[in-house]
C-alpha cells in the first residue's frame, strides 16, 4: 500500500474523531450534523479499505480504530 494511501486513511480517521470530539461542545442542534459526518466518513473509510491492498497490520490498526469510532458513535447517539 502507497504512502498516499496510508496517509489519506490517518486523515480520514482523524476527520471522524474530530466530528465525534465536536459532539461534546456543541449546541445540541449541531450534534446530528457532526455525527452525521462522523458516520460518513467511517463509512467512506470501510470502503476503500475493500479496494486497498493493506497488510494485516494495517489492516487491524485500522478496523481496530473504526471500531473505536463506531462505539463512540453510539454512545454519542445515546446521548443526545
Amino acid at each position: 500500500m502507497g504512502d498516499s494511501e496510508i496517509s489519506w486513511i490517518q486523515t480520514q480517521l482523524t476527520v471522524a474523531r474530530w466530528h465525534l470530539d465536536a459532539t461534546t461542545s456543541m449546541p445540541a442542534e449541531k450534534v446530528r450534523s457532526h455525527l452525521e459526518r462522523a458516520r460518513q466518513t467511517c463509512e467512506n473509510i470501510a470502503r476503500a479499505l475493500s479496494q486497498l491492498s493493506l497488510t494485516e497490520p494495517e489492516r487491524d490498526e485500522i478496523e481496530q480504530s473504526l471500531s473505536s469510532l463506531r462505539s463512540r458513535m453510539a454512545a454519542a447517539t445515546e446521548l443526545r
